[in-house]
């Protein structure tokens, strides 16, 4: 339970924090910030639930009533089709950024970003539906109460066994796939020379950005893999295979593992962005007074600038073979992390905060072994 104390902490404090930077930071909405965001707010939905199963392990029993089991469980299992989701959409993004530069600045817009996480967050709460149906408390004694998923049973299949391969195959394998397709074109990409046209910041750019969605989808992997292999074990193993305290152990493991998951991009957003890391630094100190936006990286756009000056940021242009690079009094780049542009306009700096939720079932139970046990 400590454990699980630390992480859902670490994991509100620094996806709140990612969620604030780019809201704040003109200069951090940038079309992979857009997806971030989203990500982070998924994260936060999954989170908040980790108190409902602290305190339902705690009194070996379900105290908050049939609409909050629903709540919570459609809640945290969102997660497990939205994130996903959301890694596939960033890898589609990176691949157009790197493998189609010319048609990507009609494609890689404010609007369009906008509409692909609305769509993101409304397929991902209609492949839910089942868990929001089925979801309800169950009543064993008159202080034993569990809140469970109780799917109709079939001759042919179980309604657990189904939504399981239903949510593995939906939430983890094609999205994989379709991640691994994406990410081999991308990769073959950067390891050609490309157009002669393209800058050596900007191919340095791309690189960045692709570094950072690439080391949070393999994160995002490897804490999943070991929850959907015991998953699979749960339904194609039997029941009298394993000794059951080895294998609620694992269980264990493999749970507490999909929640950090949720705690770590924020870290690794700090390790591999400048920006974020610039930006986390200026929203943790405060700096009141002082221009943010001029002292963060100027990003390369998909997004043309219109002509103005902003204080403390005046662009020069210097010749570099025929063509300018756009650098900052201060001396940066003015490409940097892959894109520019912010995603609202100056004047409108609210930034529309399409929510999202969080992952796979949890089923709690009076049970020891049920009051940590998750159905898909």
């Amino acid at each position: 339970q400590v454990l699980y104390s630390v992480v859902c902490l670490v994991g509100l404090l620094g996806n709140t924090l990612v969620i604030y930077v780019v809201v704040r930071f003109s200069k951090m909405q940038t079309v992979t910030n857009m997806y971030i965001v989203n990500l982070a707010v998924a994260d936060e939905c999954f989170l908040i639930g980790i108190p409902f199963l602290l305190t339902t392990m705690s009194r070996q029993s379900w105290p908050f009533g049939k609409i909050m089991c629903k709540a919570y469980m459609t809640t945290t299992s969102i997660n497990q089709f939205t994130s996903s989701i959301f890694l596939t959409i960033m890898s589609a993004d990176r691949y157009i950024a790197v493998c189609h530069p010319i048609s990507s600045p009609k494609i890689r817009t404010p609007l369009i970003s906008k509409v692909v996480s609305l769509t993101a967050w409304t397929a991902s709460a209609l492949l839910m539906v089942p868990i929001f149906m089925y979801a309800s408390t169950v009543d064993r004694e008159q202080t034993d109460t569990s809140c469970n998923i109780l799917w109709p049973e079939s001759e042919h299949i179980s309604g657990q066994t189904a939504f399981t391969l239903y949510s593995f195959i939906l939430g983890f394998a094609i999205p994989l796939l379709l991640i691994f397709v994406f990410y081999f074109l991308v990769i073959r990409k950067l390891k050609t020379v490309g157009p002669k046209n393209k800058s050596k910041e900007k191919k340095k750019s791309h690189r960045k950005v692709t570094k950072l969605v690439l080391t949070v989808i393999a994160v995002y992997v490897l804490c999943w893999l070991p929850y959907w292999i015991t998953q699979m074990a749960l339904i194609f193993t039997p029941p009298n295979v394993c000794q059951p305290i080895i294998s609620f152990t694992i269980f264990l493991f493999a749970g507490f593992l999909s929640y950090s998951n949720s705690a770590m991009n924020p870290i690794l957003y700090a390790f591999l962005s400048d920006n974020f890391k610039k930006s986390f630094l200026k929203a943790c100190t405060c700096a009141a007074g002082k221009d943010v936006n001029a002292t963060l990286h100027m990003e390369n756009s998909v997004f043309p600038r219109r002509h103005h000056r902003q204080a403390g940021s005046e662009r020069l242009r210097l010749p570099l073979g025929g063509q300018g690079t756009g650098v900052t009094k201060s001396g940066t780049s003015a490409d940097e992390e892959g894109e520019r542009g912010p995603l609202v306009s100056k004047a409108d700096h609210s930034t529309t905060a399409i929510t999202m939720t969080s992952r796979s079932n949890i089923t709690v139970s009076s049970d020891n072994k049920e009051s940590t046990s998750k159905e898909s």
